[in-house]
């Protein structure tokens, strides 16, 4: 009770978190407790549970204390798309704010994300950088380096590749609940925010780290395909009217198996391997990475 209280005394951000959970139970007291310890506080938290076969609803369970957790439970897997668009579709907060149960939040995450939306009603769309660490050490890895500035955010987008990452979003309701997520993944997050860009809706990142982002085999990122990565180029061709050359398409998947790889190495010598392989395949993303922010 007395956590209760303290609890009840921290700010309250008008924000329905929506987070999809599939068998993830391992590291969702990680992750709600990094919320709980936020400086400002969710509206809403909606955990979609996506028909988990693990310990997630012991775990969740433990947390049905808290006031502002919804857990919506789906009797079977329909997959990531189908469970971001239940959360989506049930939030009442004024912002919509993305986050994979693997991570967890910095504790001044929601305040400054907030509060960047309330000083900025321009801005449609937000996120933040991310701070990568490898699951199985601890160890953090990069930080990242994503555009800040609306036009170069498009034009990540217009390349294909993400300008913003997927779990830091923050955005008004009433856009995001204008769109649906593709029955695609990965790729459902290019093909939804390439739509809002495309359809005018205005971007940024802040400069900030906010989020932490567990590297860990099990993530879509470690297990992509050359079929999804060929859905992006081939979303991007439909959202953007380019071309894309299979030269590239093969590049770019290339480019995120080695690198995904030396974030998943713990062997100095492997990590620098896969890491001089990812620039040789696509030497401006390695370069874009890792220049000063």
């Amino acid at each position: 009770m007395q956590g209760g209280s303290a609890m009840a005394e921290k700010p309250v951000a008008d924000i329905s978190i929506v987070a999809p959970n599939y068998n993830n139970g391992r590291f969702l007291t990680a992750f709600i407790e990094s919320i709980v310890n936020s400086t400002f506080l969710p509206r809403e938290l909606i955990l979609v549970d996506d028909g988990s076969t693990d310990e997630s609803m012991v775990v969740l369970e433990k947390f049905s204390y808290l006031e502002y957790l919804r857990v919506i439970r789906l009797p079977e897997n329909r997959g990531m798309p189908a469970a971001l668009n239940a959360g989506v579709e049930c939030a009442a907060a004024k912002y919509i704010m993305r986050a994979d149960p693997d991570d967890t939040f910095y504790p001044e995450r929601i305040e400054c994300q907030y509060q960047y939306m309330e000083m900025h009603p321009e801005i449609d769309i937000s996120g933040c950088q991310v701070q990568y660490f490898q699951s199985k050490t601890g160890h953090n890895l990069n930080i990242s380096n994503f555009p800040t500035r609306h036009t170069d955010i498009v034009r990540s987008f217009q390349n294909g590749v993400n300008g913003i990452q997927h779990p830091t979003v923050i955005a008004r309701r009433n856009v995001f609940q204008a769109y649906r997520y593709a029955n695609q993944t990965p790729g459902e997050d290019y093909d939804i925010f390439s739509r809002m860009a495309r359809d005018g809706h205005h971007f940024a990142n802040l400069h900030e780290p906010l989020y932490r982002m567990r590297i860990h085999p099990a993530s879509s990122t470690s297990n992509i395909t050359l079929k999804s990565v060929q859905y992006i180029f081939s979303t991007r061709d439909r959202i953007w009217g380019t071309q894309s050359t299979k030269a590239r398409i093969y590049c770019y998947y290339f480019y995120i198996y080695f690198y995904r790889q030396y974030q998943l190495k713990t062997n100095i010598l492997s990590r620098h391997l896969f890491l001089l392989l990812a620039g040789i395949v696509f030497p401006a993303r390695i370069i874009k990475r890792f220049t000063v922010r």
